[in-house]
Formats: structure tokens, sequence, C-alpha cells
């Protein structure tokens, strides 16, 4: 084999594992469901409370929860500004829906702290999702042209730069996970829960973010929705 052989395997190989991992992360976050995912948070708030008490404790009190549609996510809005939190999770009385409450919360809190990755992380999470729909027909189109190695070069390489886009906003939606879960621990919220059911609650909520392009797709709507 020669070197540029191997270069174009090891870029092809980089690339399939980028368009591969939106897919593992949604596997994983449904096996997190179905193994801790019911578990109804003992203190008996809801989302919009937990979010609340996060925005409290950051001294953000003054800025609104909102419930929007459960397909546009949990988030943060800086251009209102607000905390947009779905359905599920708004009203959800469950550990997951109360850790995906607290990360959406701490993004305003970033945002409050100047943090340049909540201003992207918007419009990476759109980008990402728009990919998720589009790169199965771009590859079949490059596989059906004259000249194809070249084509799936270029493809790899876009999703290899698409897949280190993601961790780089990853990085920021891992903080807010961090920083939602000291708050409420500070608040004694989620005491009476083992550690393990916390570390599965507050995985979920950041694996919400990077399972986004397969969940939001096309292709991901011919899966069963998670709970």
């Amino acid at each position: 084999m020669t070197p540029r052989q191997r270069i174009d395997l090891l870029l092809l190989a980089l690339g399939a594992l980028a368009l591969l991992a939106p897919w593992l992360a949604w596997a994983r976050l449904r096996w997190l469901g179905r193994r801790s995912g019911a578990r109804l948070l003992v203190r008996g708030v809801n989302g919009d409370q937990a979010a609340r008490i996060v925005l409290l404790r950051g001294e953000l009190g003054e800025l609104p929860v909102d419930e929007t549609l459960d397909f546009l996510g949990d988030g943060y809005a800086g251009h209102l500004p607000a905390v947009k939190l779905a359905h599920r999770t708004y009203f959800g009385k469950t550990l997951f829906a109360v850790a995906r409450a607290a990360r959406a919360a701490a993004h305003a809190l970033q945002h409050r702290d100047r943090d340049g990755g909540v201003g992207r992380l918007g419009r990476l999470d759109a980008l990402g999702v728009l990919w998720g729909n589009l790169w199965p027909i771009l590859l079949a189109l490059v596989l059906l042209t004259p000249g194809r190695m070249n084509g799936l070069r270029a493809f790899a390489a876009f999703a290899l730069a698409m897949g280190v886009a993601q961790v780089l906003a990853h990085l920021t939606v891992a903080d807010a996970a961090r920083r939602g879960r000291r708050a409420l621990e500070d608040a004694r919220l989620l005491d009476g829960h083992p550690a393990a059911e916390v570390d599965d609650a507050f995985e979920a909520a950041r694996l919400e973010h990077l399972a986004a392009p397969a969940r939001q797709s096309l292709w991901g709507a011919f899966r069963r929705r998670d709970a």
C-alpha cells in the first residue's frame, strides 16, 4: 500500500467515524434512558423549577424560562434572552428532565460570563442537524459520479471538519452540565439519589447535544423516539 493510499484510508476512516458519532451517542443516550430515565426526582420539582433554581443561584433570577416544542429541544436563546425548555423537560419531574433543564439554564450563566462558545452553539447545532439530513444524499451522489475518489476525499474531509466542530461545541455543553449539576447539588435537590443515577442523568444531558444530528434527522425519524 502506497503512502497516498494509507492517507486516503485514514481520511475515509476518520470521516466514517465522524458520521457515526451522533448515532453512537444516540444509542448510548437510549441505553441510559432505559437504565435510569424513569427515575423521579426525590425532591419533587419539575424542569421549569429546576432551571429557575439554577438561574437564581447564578444571580439571573429575572431571566424567563419558557416552554417550547419537544422537537426544538432545550437550550438558551441569547437573542431574547430566555431559557427554552421542551414540553417534556418543562413539565418533567424525572431526574433526566431536571438534568436537561439545569444544563440549559447553565448556558445562560455562560452567556452572562461572556463564554464565546455559547454564541456559536446554536449556529453549529443547526448546521449539524442540516448536515445530518444531507450527508446520506450527498454520499450517494458522490458514489454515482465519475472520479468518485476525489469526491470521497472531499466528502470525508468535510465530515471530519463537522465532527471536530461538534466535539468543540460539546466542550461548552459539558461545562454547562457541570455548572448545572453543581448548582442543583448546592441546593440539595439531588439528595436521595445514588451517584450513579445522577451521573447517568447528566451524561444524558450532554449526549442530547451530540446525538442531535441523528435524532433530528429524517433518517432518525424512522426509529422509535426517546421517552
